[in-house]
């Protein structure tokens, strides 16, 4: 007859396939047929129903667990405080996690890294230090993720000194750090248009053996446009198809937007141009770029900012707030009012 150890096998492959209806079939069957479920069993089963995003279900079958006598472990805690925090729900992330050390279930390198995850998406970087330290403190070591988290931290908080701090500290513990890591940083010299920074941590990748990903540059291209730095903008977007990536929407969107504030249209065009052939669909972001470049050209270019609303929106790209201010910008109110009208587009008057 199946033993406890042949159905966990089943189950955990219909939780792999994302079965997980075939999961709870396979538990009904086993409960029927003799063996006892035991804690790797539920575990599996919570793990599955929180990595789909399901945290409702996911907690009932840690109840059942309770129900049937069994001890819910660090791992089934985890997989929940993961969902959680997966999700935005900071507070409930560490409301589990509280529930974890209360019931006396010592907390892993994971759970630890899940908390500070939590405080990252509240914009705690006190609480995400203290856990941090907690960790440590308790005789575990950070990891790369647990690193890497403590400095999403600290740049969505726009504490880049600190995201720094943390980022050294990684290094000085002998951690490597990885792409997720320097993606991190990197964000937050974007934010801040910071080149000096973003330069600085392209040359600590590359001594790191970690060659920058696509991720990577398009940070520094949102930098050269917050720093409104054309040269080297230009470098980097050369330098993603020298290393044989394929820029995205962000980095053509970026490097436009760059463009345009200088009123370079004719640049934004060639880069249309070239994202047609490298089958890139335009977005809202650098219909935006491209509308703003004809706003600020001098003369302005209010029939090209005009056909390229037009033929946008009869492809099927959907318009916002900013798109029709920046419109406006182009070919001035009336103007404006007239296209939206025409085009039936939302945001017009009557």
């Amino acid at each position: 007859a199946p033993s406890t150890v042949t159905y966990n096998v089943l189950i955990d492959g219909a939780v792999k396939r994302n079965d997980l209806v075939s999961a709870e079939a396979w538990l009904d069957r086993m409960s029927k047929d003799g063996p006892k479920a035991n804690q790797a069993t539920y575990a599996i089963l919570i793990h599955g129903w929180a990595r789909r995003g399901d945290i409702t279900r996911a907690e009932a079958w840690l109840d059942s667990m309770a129900d049937a006598g069994l001890e819910p472990n660090a791992v089934c805690y985890n997989s929940i405080m993961s969902a959680c925090s997966h999700s935005g729900d900071a507070a409930g992330a560490l409301a589990w996690g509280t529930r974890m050390c209360e019931k006396g279930i010592s907390p892993t390198v994971t759970t630890f890294t899940t908390m500070v995850d939590a405080c990252a998406k509240c914009g705690d970087i006190d609480g995400a230090e203290m856990w941090m330290k907690s960790m440590e403190a308790s005789g575990l070591e950070p990891n790369v993720v647990s690193y890497s988290a403590m400095v999403d931290a600290c740049v969505k908080g726009n504490a880049m000194a600190r995201a720094q701090h943390w980022h050294s500290q990684m290094q000085s513990k002998g951690i490597q750090p990885n792409e997720y890591s320097f993606s991190a940083l990197m964000n937050g010299f974007a934010k801040e248009g910071n080149l000096e920074g973003a330069a600085w941590l392209l040359r600590e990748m590359t001594s790191a053996g970690v060659p920058p990903n696509i991720v990577i540059y398009n940070g520094v291209l949102h930098a050269c446009s917050v720093a409104r730095n054309v040269s080297v903008a230009e470098k980097v977007f050369r330098q993603i198809r020298a290393d044989g990536l394929k820029p995205t929407i962000v980095a053509f969107s970026s490097l436009a937007l760059t463009y345009a504030n200088f009123g370079l249209w004719s640049k934004v065009e060639l880069l249309e141009e070239e994202m047609i052939k490298d089958s890139v669909e335009m977005n809202s972001h650098f219909l935006f770029a491209l509308i703003l470049a004809y706003s600020k050209a001098k003369p302005r270019q209010a029939d090209r900012a005009e056909n390229a609303f037009r033929k946008a929106t009869e492809a099927g790209l959907q318009t916002n707030q900013h798109l029709r201010n920046v419109l406006t910008s182009a070919v001035g109110r009336r103007r404006c009012q007239h296209i939206l009208q025409s085009l039936k587009v939302a945001g017009a008057s009557g």
